[in-house]
């Protein structure tokens, strides 16, 4: 219910008051919430409710200021606070009102430490969400990619949802575990449509299942699996919406809000079926259940959550001509500097023409890669980079493999000295402003 109330009131709050208020009206919203749920018995559902829709808009508001950091620091940020958070309120002796109260000082430190980044200084404009990325593009939502992430959801939900509670040593390795895989999937290199955490999470889950399925694993061990799951659903897709964020036309609040509906619809829909299908809980956790969940897997992860179909939900779909979504035109077949010239779906609309926009795009490319010592090669891979083109996408439209593909995207970070392709796309923007404001 907090979910779809973010989504639906959200963009309208956010419209009519200043982030840093409502952020200050949230936080009395938990306190205020937490004490009817401690306090006042009769009133606990109210305030469990007002602490739930409260603190769904707080933790938003917290993680867009997230998006004044680059994007592989926001990144690490918010997977190691919130692994180490989950970590520390699962270690820490606290009963439920301790716990409730506890967390809400900690949200309150966190508002005074992003306070400066929550409204904009209305003369330069900085202190709000100095985004990293300079560049909009509006998100299709695809039938195919869509169904894939509701999927994964509801059966990466069942596949970690009976973890038993561990030891404190287990516990802890858990955590760690899902630490690692989080920062190797979705921190150490670039993978704007996170393609790499989206098999973790299809890959671990089929394992939790196939697990349980053999009976040959014990149950803290099964446990373990399970709640290492859990932390890389929660966190990973958190991760990738505010990646998407960066340069998504969808207002935060509904990327988000859409998000922990996601996350926590699943565990609503099956509690309510539940209601009038008492038996159903216990069919979930049957053998037939994790082989139908390894079916699902396989057949998310090989045809509805595919490279293909990831990138074009993240980056704007393409035709098998090279059109986006958008109907932009096609990409022309010819040499490495008109390669670039393209550079579709970016916000170039101070430029005064498009043919001008992309001439001086052309240039730009031209000198960031004379500067850099980049080959011709690398030169016309940067240019399908600067448009958002994904590796696969440029290996197809070049006719290379896509490790050759690959490696020429990491040497061309490398010698420029970014990090994901948001951060390549706002250098060259930069540049080209840089450049405009020279002449």
């Amino acid at each position: 219910m907090a979910s779809i109330f973010v989504i639906a009131a959200g963009p309208r709050l956010v419209a009519s008051f200043t982030a840093k208020h409502l952020a200050y009206l949230s936080l009395i919203g938990i306190f205020i919430g937490a004490f009817l749920a401690v306090a006042v018995p009769t009133w606990a559902p109210v305030g469990s409710g007002i602490t739930a829709i409260a603190g769904t808009f707080l933790e938003i508001f917290v993680y867009k200021s997230l998006l004044s950091l680059s994007n592989v620091a926001m990144r690490k940020v918010f997977v190691t606070a919130t692994v180490g958070g989950i970590f520390t309120g699962s270690v820490l002796p606290f009963d439920a009102p301790t716990a409730l109260f506890a967390a809400s000082v900690c949200m309150a430190l966190a508002v005074a430490l992003a306070a400066s980044h929550l409204d904009p200084d209305p003369a330069t404009g900085e202190g709000r969400f100095a985004l990293s990325v300079h560049v909009r593009r509006q998100i299709i939502l695809r039938a195919r990619p869509a169904a894939g992430l509701i999927v994964l959801a509801f059966v990466a939900h069942l596949a970690s949802a009976n973890a038993m509670p561990l030891g404190p040593g287990l516990t802890g390795g858990a955590y760690l575990a899902a630490l690692a895989l989080l920062w190797l999937s979705a921190i150490a290199h670039d993978d704007t449509s996170h393609i790499s955490l989206i098999r973790c999470l299809v890959l671990i889950s089929a394992v939790v299942c196939a697990m349980r399925l053999s009976g040959s694993f014990g149950a803290e061990a099964v446990a373990f699996v399970e709640t290492a799951l859990g932390i890389i659903v929660w966190t990973g897709i958190i991760v990738v919406a505010l990646d998407l964020a960066t340069y998504a036309e969808i207002p935060f609040s509904t990327i988000m809000g859409g998000v922990y509906l996601l996350l926590t619809g699943p565990a609503a829909l099956i509690y309510l079926v539940s209601l009038a299908a008492p038996s159903l809980p216990a069919m979930l956790s049957s053998s037939l259940a994790d082989a139908v969940i390894i079916c699902l897997l396989v057949f998310c992860g090989l045809y509805l959550l595919n490279e293909q179909s990831l990138d074009d939900l993240f980056w704007g779909a393409h035709d098998d001509e090279g059109k986006t979504s958008n109907d932009d035109e096609a990409l022309p077949a010819t040499g490495a500097g008109e390669a670039s010239a393209t550079f579709n779906n970016l916000d170039l609309s101070a430029s005064p023409s498009a043919t001008a926009s992309e001439c001086e795009t052309v240039d730009t490319i031209a000198r960031l890669a004379a500067e850099a010592q980049l080959t011709a090669r690398e030169q016309e891979v940067l240019g399908l980079l600067a448009e958002g083109r994904s590796a696969p996408f440029i290996a197809e439209y070049l006719s290379i493999e896509r490790s050759t593909a690959k490696t020429h995207v990491a040497r061309i970070y490398a010698k420029l000295g970014v990090h994901t392709r948001q951060e390549l796309i706002s250098l060259v923007l930069s540049a080209k402003g840089l450049e405009t404001t020279e002449r």
